[in-house]
């Protein structure tokens, strides 16, 4: 006997940060408060798939997790947890994918960033899928990012994919980066506006009016670099010299447990520093806080820009100059809500003197259209042949 085919399965490849994953949760947390009786599964080897979900509703399948290195910019694949190579993963992870789309028959994939996916691992599902309409999804600024303007990218889009959907705002962004997209792939991407997972948790969290705004700030290193170690030590600089007088700071401080042990110790010797591991407790800190000191990764952006909280941002050096790209159109659409610093040129007088302003700042109300991950579920469903109207839980 047949089982019944899975409507729509949401991939996301890993690597260093959370971006991709987020987004991705953001939209199967839509779909399941938009469309309950869909069947939707999330596939990916993050690592922190289960915080970044919570209490919603989304189930979903762990492969083995890729991990990356950072040097002079570029990202470096090594070996993962599980001990496999960058590449046996690549191929393990290829045959694993190809088998839960043969045996769950998806109506709809939806595809983060790149076509073909981390190490081309989705190529052998492609082939193999039969009725499914692949669907792509990309991120309002791309960047130098050759996995996604490769001809390889191009030749994989045009055999299998239907459309693109583009998790940014053109009244922010302008239109050269969906028209770069759309002349790569030759097809136009249907603007979604930007993936906020946040927002779409909030519709599952209980609301806690039992507690004011009493956190300074929160500060969040989801992972290290080459630079870490350097930013964190005048993290602790800044936040010595500011004091408890705004309150207690939640540091969320990622990486592995060498790379956590130094940092861990300058932050901790300061009474009014909580260290956590990056999970759960960051939203719900976050709704607290009256600042926050994060990277200018799309998610942590989209944390920020729904909770409307004054922000310092650290750019990351990367060579394929997306942050900068993205901070620099974003800062004129939300006045002073992001305070930008790259991440190289930092001193602990300047993080000092950013925080304070921010933590003075009032909240500020900003122009950016965050409703991206219901506009991409409304889209996926109508993917699926379903063409019911969302009715809506959570």
């Amino acid at each position: 006997m047949t089982h019944p085919r899975l409507d729509i399965l949401i991939y996301a490849h890993d690597g260093r940060g959370l971006g991709h994953a987020s987004r991705s949760i953001g939209i199967g947390m839509a779909l399941r408060r938009l469309y309950p009786h869909l069947k939707v599964l999330f596939l990916s080897g993050s690592s922190f798939s289960a915080e970044l979900i919570g209490p919603a509703p989304l189930d979903w399948l762990k492969l083995p997790s890729y991990a990356t290195r950072i040097n002079r910019g570029k990202s470096r694949g090594i070996s993962g947890p599980s001990n496999y190579t960058d590449r046996e993963l690549g191929t393990l992870r290829a045959e694993a994918i190809k088998q839960v789309v043969q045996l769950y028959r998806p109506r709809a994939v939806l595809c983060d960033h790149s076509p073909q996916g981390k190490h081309r691992e989705l190529l052998p599902a492609q082939k193999a899928s039969q009725n499914t309409q692949w669907v792509l999804g990309v991120r309002g600024v791309v960047g130098a990012v050759p996995q996604v303007f490769s001809e390889e990218a191009r030749e994989t889009f045009k055999h299998s994919f239907h459309t693109i959907l583009w998790y940014g705002d053109e009244a922010v962004l302008g239109s050269t980066g969906r028209h770069e997209l759309e002349k790569n792939f030759s097809c136009p991407p249907v603007a979604c506006g930007y993936v906020s997972r946040l927002k779409e948790l909030t519709h599952w969290q209980q609301e806690d009016k039992s507690r004011e705004k009493e956190f300074a700030g929160i500060i969040s290193i989801p992972w290290q670099g080459e630079h870490s170690h350097n930013i964190i030590r005048n993290i602790a600089t800044a936040l010595e010299h500011i004091g408890p007088g705004y309150g207690q700071w939640n540091i969320f401080l990622g990486g592995s447990p060498d790379q956590r042990k130094e940092p861990g110790q300058w932050l901790q010797r300061l009474p009014h520093v909580r260290l956590h591991s990056p999970g759960s407790q960051y939203a719900q800190r976050l709704q607290h806080a009256k600042t926050a000191l994060i990277y200018g990764g799309y998610n942590s952006i989209t944390d920020v820009l729904c909770m409307n909280i004054p922000s310092v941002i650290l750019v990351r050096a990367m060579g394929d100059k997306e942050q900068q790209r993205h901070l620099h159109l974003l800062a004129g659409h939300t006045g002073n809500q992001l305070r930008i610093l790259p991440e190289t040129e930092v001193t602990a007088t300047t993080l000092e003197q950013s925080l304070r302003d921010q933590l003075n700042q009032p909240p500020s109300r900003h122009t950016v259209n965050i409703n991206g991950a219901e506009q991409a579920a409304r889209l996926l469903a109508r993917a699926t042949g379903h063409p019911a109207e969302p009715q809506e839980t959570g």
